[in-house]
Formats: structure tokens, C-alpha cells, sequence
């Protein structure tokens, strides 16, 4: 059996566990890649039986997971599973990742997903799932990968009766927040000596060489190029957006993570009396850069 476990994770929370659930699948796998997903070809996963898919939770699956599968070829009767991060609603990513993974008529046999550290600028810092995934993620995702390895050998052996059905998912409807878009303020700008923005761009599609400066044109509103940035040259309104953000917060998010915690599908890391609601994590971090990558 060849494997592969391949991930788009922008903070870390997504590879921490694609490493984990990769550590699982290593051990039991007669061999085991990783990969990111900005680092292998489409086509490639045509050479492996069994595809792990990790992403994080964008409002589902995020637009540039969506258009890798895209290129992917038929992987007809290729075994795959899919996880994800996120920072209370996981909801919305199933029905869309399984929908993609269909389309390459590949055999869905799992999926999983775990609370990760979240670092939106309209929404508070400290976060309520901040800390996640521990060191108890972790081992879950491990044994997930494992797990995950020795079904899809039984059901090649023949043990068919063991591949999963999902029950159907409704998609939540789209969030209705504003949509701010970078705008570059070039005395700041740094270009061509930093390209900080225009290498970890997500879409891959953010050009500081043409005039006027393109940014993304199918934006994700991740907000990273703003928040990387050393300077603050680029530069994004967020405060409409953020009074949005507060409303669905206080109307669903909290209360789908204190059901989550009464069922005892979450553990608080972080007080809750640390956690200012009406405190964006643009207020918080008003210095620039608001975030700095982490080296591996």
C-alpha cells in the first residue's frame, strides 16, 4: 500500500495534525508521503492507493483546496480520508470535501476533525479554542492515521461492508460579512527586497510587479497578506467586518461551543474570563507584522 498525506495549513493548527495523522499511517503503511499541498502536483496522487486530505475550515472547504482537486485526475476505486481544523464550526467543510473527493470517484472510508488555534483579525485574542491541537489532538490524530490504514487494507481485502456512509450534510448558508480587500500603500512597500505577501498568498496570486499592484483576484479574505506584512504597506478595513463578526459570535459560535463542551467534544484551554468578545485580534496585535510565520 502506498499513501500519502497531503495538507493546505496557512497558522499550523492543520499541519500539526497532518504530521500526526502521517506519524499513524507511516507505521502501517508499506510507504508514506507527506506533502503540502502547494508542493506536489495534482496528478501525482495517481501513484498512491490510500489519500489523506487535511485543510482547515474556511466557511467549508477554502477556494484554493478546492481548486487543486480540480486538477486531479480520476482516482476511481483509490481509497481516501479527510480532516480538518477549525475554530467551532466544522459543519460546513463535510458536505463540500465530500462532494470534491466524489467527483475523482474515490472511496471515502473516514474523516475527523479537531479544534485548532485561531488567528482572524475580526475575531477576539486570545480565542476560545486557542491551545488546540494539544498534545491529546495529536495522539488522536496519530491513532486516526493508523486506524484509517488498517480499514482501508480490510475493505481491499474484501471487507467491503466496512466502507462508511455519511449521512447528508446541509451546507450552512454563506456568510453575508463584509468583504474587505487589500489595497497597498507603496511608500511603505518594501518590494522587491520582501515578498513576504506574494509567497505565502494562498491563491498564489498576488503580483507587486505590475502597475497597479494585483492582489488576489479570487481573495479568500484569509487576511494573511496584511497580517505578515512588516511594514503594514498593505493595508485592510477591517472594522465593519469585525462588528459583523462579534454578532456571530455571540448568536452561534458560543452557543455551538458550549454544547460542544457540555457533551465533552471540547476542552477549554484557555479561561473564559481571558476572552474578550468586543477585543479583535487586530486591536490586540496593532503593531506590525500582526503575525510572524513560525519556522518548521
Amino acid at each position: 500500500m502506498k499513501s500519502i498525506v497531503i495538507y493546505f495549513s496557512l497558522t499550523g493548527s492543520t499541519k500539526k495534525v497532518a504530521r500526526a495523522v502521517y506519524q499513524g499511517m507511516r507505521g502501517h503503511s508499506d510507504f508514506c508521503d507527506i506533502a503540502k499541498m502547494s508542493e506536489i502536483s495534482a496528478h501525482r496522487l495517481i501513484d498512491y492507493d490510500l489519500i489523506a486530505l487535511g485543510s482547515p475550515v474556511w466557511g467549508g472547504v477554502p477556494l484554493n483546496v478546492r481548486l487543486f482537486f480540480s486538477a486531479v485526475p480520476s482516482l476511481k476505486g483509490k481509497h481516501a480520508i479527510a480532516f480538518c481544523t477549525h475554530g467551532i464550526l466544522p459543519e460546513p467543510f463535510f458536505p463540500q470535501v465530500i462532494s470534491l473527493l466524489k467527483k475523482k470517484d474515490l472511496i471515502i472510508i473516514g474523516m475527523n476533525d479537531w479544534y485548532g488555534s485561531v488567528f482572524r483579525p475580526t475575531l477576539p485574542k486570545p480565542y476560545y479554542t486557542d491551545g488546540h491541537p494539544d498534545e491529546l489532538d495529536l495522539k488522536e490524530a496519530e491513532v486516526f492515521g493508523r486506524e484509517m490504514v488498517e480499514l482501508s487494507r480490510r475493505i481491499d481485502n474484501g471487507e467491503t461492508e466496512l466502507i462508511p456512509t455519511f449521512p447528508e450534510t446541509p451546507e450552512l448558508p454563506p456568510s453575508n460579512l463584509p468583504k474587505p480587500m487589500p489595497t497597498l500603500m507603496k511608500e511603505k512597500c518594501r518590494f522587491p527586497e520582501c515578498r513576504l505577501c506574494m509567497d505565502n498568498c494562498p491563491m498564489e496570486d498576488i503580483d507587486l510587479s505590475v502597475s497597479p499592484p494585483r492582489f488576489a483576484r479570487n481573495c479568500t479574505s484569509c487576511f494573511f497578506c496584511e497580517m505578515i506584512c512588516p511594514t503594514g504597506a498593505v493595508y485592510i478595513d477591517y472594522e465593519a467586518r469585525a462588528k459583523a463578526s462579534l454578532g456571530r459570535v455571540k448568536e452561534v459560535f458560543l452557543k455551538r461551543l458550549e454544547q460542544a463542551e457540555a457533551e465533552g467534544r471540547f476542552r477549554r484551554l484557555v479561561p473564559k474570563e481571558d476572552i474578550d468578545p468586543t477585543t479583535p485580534y487586530y486591536k490586540v496585535f496593532d503593531k506590525h507584522p500582526r503575525y510572524v510565520i513560525p519556522g518548521d
